[in-house]
């Protein structure tokens, strides 16, 4: 009895092969492209697409993991990247301000300007899924989306400061 409880659980989808996701493959695209500004986008879906090379990752479950575990890389950049153009914004803005200048603050437009960005990103990427109709394919679609504006965003924010945009 405990043999065929064992063959049941061992063929259950749950314990079949889950794709490989290696985040060091951002990392060395993000490197090799350092500096290169227009090409970092290159990186973007690169290691998702590897992960979806692995066992399990053909599948639309695996593809759904491939590309959100990406996403979360490229999430946790933007997040961290808005962070750092957030605090130089405020410091710009403050140090305007002792100054007396009538500027309008900076760090309130990009606080807006990414709510509205998530707006955007979420709508959009809402839309990709229900054109499938609730096919099998939006869920990737949608997944896709959100790793494809995610990455874009945390690459505009990077790049924001280091060529002087945004900050005095």
């Amino acid at each position: 009895m405990r043999a065929l409880a064992l063959a049941c659980l061992l063929a259950t989808p749950a314990l079949a092969d889950e794709p490989a996701y290696d985040p060091q493959i951002l990392t060395a695209c993000l490197d090799r492209t350092a500096g290169d500004t227009g090409n970092a986008r290159v990186c973007i879906g690169e290691a998702s697409t590897a992960c979806m090379t692995t066992p399990g990752g053909d599948t639309t479950v695996g593809m759904g993991n491939c590309l959100s575990s990406e996403t979360r890389d490229w999430d946790a950049m933007l997040n961290r990247e808005y962070s750092r153009v957030l605090k130089a914004a405020e410091a710009a803005d403050a140090e305007l301000a002792e100054l007396g200048s009538a500027a309008k603050p900076a760090a309130p437009v990009l606080k807006q300007a990414q709510r509205d960005w998530i707006a955007f990103r979420d709508s959009s990427c809402e839309y990709e899924a229900v054109r499938f109709q609730g096919g099998t394919a939006g869920g990737p679609a949608a997944a896709s989306c959100l790793l494809q504006l995610t990455g874009e965003q945390a690459l505009r924010l990077r790049d924001m400061g280091q060529d002087g945009e945004g900050v005095e």
